[in-house]
């Protein structure tokens, strides 16, 4: 693991100690490239002090800084009301709190790689130190990672806060009692805490708030409170010019973290880093986003949430007696989208439709009321090109405009699929007697066969023919000329398209042996890609074996979703019921299928679920093996 358990301050006390007890080499003109980030020679206060009570931070370097990227990215904890100001004076960089910081505060300041020489951009990588305004120095801290709740991504630059207040009303409304912000990995620490509990959110803090101000904005929490740790720590002796009292300041300081990280294993008084799942809630939070007219037979309207069944649209322009004859409503699964198919061809040809919406709310008090919207959206009909004249003896010919199906079919069709037939808009009439599936026999003799014909009930344009293919085998799909009409009464040109299955010897199979399942699971097989395709999903509510057969010969992933609800998907968190995100784990390795091959794995459940995504993939370590040897 890249990371360390805890960050500690012994950057710092190293710049110092080598500054004092070695001579500085130059390097030679011509030489390689400088790789050394800046060297700290002061600072003020120092690391760990006590009693300090000034408003500014000083810290002077060997060589020029570039400080453009401290002031954004600096992490000041507990954190402050108004943001500090940086500048540099020569090679003195200079903080300026624009305010007094409170009494018997520990702070820390964590300038994560902001700080960077002037010649190369070396940065002083997670470089932070802590003083205290008051007698005591709190020492205590926390941390772990944030990930995705839904594929174990690590995920950069997100705030975690801690509240010493447990309510949930702080989170919303008011400013961490402390702060900390993940690096590239999803790796937070929060150092220098007091002692105590603390209740711990994880927050895509979108306007830079603190708080948790609105449902676009990713959330994490920990279902418990949270208790931090001491860290490891070591004693040291720090040269210093400045003129501070020896009881003002802690000597201790955290070891080295990558000494600290090899010592984690053994040290049993530690606790494992904390995993934070990060997710957006499902807050019902409805608007109109976005009103259309594609065409002049085309409207869509575009909400924020899923709409209610109380939801009523209505034609006020032009005003119609029957207001469920003039078109066809095609709703998205999820019902957040709406697709007006208009099919009263004289209303679509109007350049002004006026709408009436009306649909259900949230007021200031979260309580449901009833929205009405009037929208008014237009179409301009492009001019036709000028047809050339014709000469006296010669009738002109009028083209009738028809439409086009269009189809999946093709060579190595699955065996698995069905064949999808799309049109440009919904059909306003078929003939099924004009549709017609045949199996080559001899490669030259079409036999007719039965089929089944279906509509999808999501999208009015998408038609299904199902038949249970054969490995091999070749089929010849027709459509006759004028078979369907569209709702533009526009007639369909005739279709001819042959669809080849593929071989059964292209297909893998995955067969899993599962064990240890306490709960249950819905296990799926996905894409080796970013985006994690599902390729195919099967629930388990006890120890067995499942099978994947058909598969393509590439790399998948498996992952299994602790489906508490049994729904047969993913669901994500509730902060307000105090609901954790269901839990996913993904098998630890890489599949890679070869056609006509099975793969057969076993996975036991681990007990503890630890929300570690580390996946194998023996390709590349046999190839990273093979350029070392080179």
């Amino acid at each position: 693991m890249k990371k360390l358990v805890f960050i500690g301050m012994l950057a710092c006390l190293g710049y110092m100690i080598f500054q004092t007890s070695c001579a500085n080499i130059g390097m030679p003109s011509g030489g390689d490239k400088d790789t050394i980030p800046p060297e700290l020679l002061e600072v003020s206060p120092l690391p760990n002090q006590t009693n300090y009570d000034k408003q500014t931070v000083t810290m002077t370097f060997d060589e020029f800084v570039v400080s453009t990227d401290v002031a954004s990215q600096m992490l000041i904890s507990p954190p402050i009301k108004k943001s500090a100001t940086v500048k540099m004076r020569s090679k003195t960089l200079m903080i300026d709190f624009q305010e007094q910081l409170e009494k018997d505060k520990t702070y820390s300041i964590d300038f994560r790689n902001s700080i960077k020489d002037n010649n190369e951009g070396n940065p002083m990588e997670d470089f932070r130190f802590a003083f205290s305004t008051g007698e005591s120095f709190d020492s205590l801290e926390v941390g772990g990672y944030v990930r995705m709740a839904d594929n174990l991504a690590p995920v950069e630059d997100i705030l975690v806060a801690m509240y010493d207040i447990d309510s949930l009303h702080y989170f919303r409304d008011s400013v961490p009692s402390y702060i900390a912000k993940t690096d590239e990995e999803g790796f937070f620490m929060v150092t220098n805490m007091a002692e105590g509990r603390y209740r711990m959110y994880a927050l895509q803090d979108l306007d830079n708030s603190l708080t948790y101000n609105s449902s676009d904005e990713m959330v994490g929490f920990i279902d418990t409170l949270v208790s931090p740790n001491a860290p490891i720590r070591t004693t040291a002796h720090i040269h210093s010019t400045d003129s501070v009292p020896s009881d003002s300041i802690d000597t201790e300081l955290p070891i080295d973290s990558i000494a600290l990280e090899e010592q984690v294993e053994h040290e049993h008084s530690l606790t494992e880093p904390l995993y934070l799942m990060l997710y957006t809630e499902d807050e019902f939070d409805q608007y109109l986003n976005e009103s259309k007219r594609e065409y002049n037979n085309l409207c869509r309207f575009l909400f924020e949430d899923g709409l209610s069944d109380t939801f009523r649209i209505s034609l006020i322009t032009p005003k119609v007696e029957d207001n469920d004859d003039w078109a066809l409503m095609e709703y998205s699964l999820n019902r957040d989208s709406l697709t007006v198919w208009v099919t009263d061809t004289a209303i679509a040809n109007m350049d002004t439709l006026e709408f009436a919406l009306s649909y259900t709310v949230l007021d200031s008090m979260d309580l449901p009321i009833t929205q009405n919207d009037t929208i008014e959206l237009t179409y301009k009909k492009k001019k036709e090109p000028k047809r050339k004249k014709k000469n006296d003896d010669e009738e002109e010919e009028i083209e009738i405009p028809h439409f086009s199906f269009k189809t999946n079919g093709k060579q190595d069709f699955n065996v698995y699929e069905p064949l999808v037939i799309l049109s440009p808009e919904p059909l306003k009439e078929i003939d099924y007697s004009m549709f017609h599936l045949y199996k080559m026999e001899d490669d030259t003799v079409e036999v007719p066969v039965d089929f089944e014909f279906s509509t999808d009930t999501a999208n009015l344009c998408r038609y299904y023919v199902h038949y249970p293919w054969e490995f091999e085998e070749e089929y010849h799909f027709y459509i006759d000329s004028a078979a369907a009409l569209s709702i533009s009464e526009l007639p369909s040109n005739p279709l001819n398209q042959a669809i080849q299955i593929r071989d059964e010897g292209y297909y893998a199979q995955i067969t899993m042996n599962i064990s240890n399942v306490t709960s249950p699971l819905l296990v799926e097989i996905l894409r080796n890609n970013e985006e994690e395709t599902v390729v195919k999903k099967m629930s388990l509510t006890a120890d067995g074996t499942i099978e994947f057969p058909l598969l393509d010969p590439d790399k998948f992933r498996v992952r299994a979703i602790f489906d508490d609800n049994e729904n047969g998907k993913w669901d994500e968190g509730d902060i307000d019921e105090g609901l954790l995100p269901e839990k996913v784990i993904y098998y630890p390795k890489i599949i890679k299928l070869r056609s006509n091959f099975e793969v057969q794995e076993t996975w036991v459940i681990p007990d503890d679920i630890n929300q570690k995504k580390e996946l194998i993939d023996e390709d590349e370590e046999e190839k990273d093996r093979y350029s070392s040897r080179r």
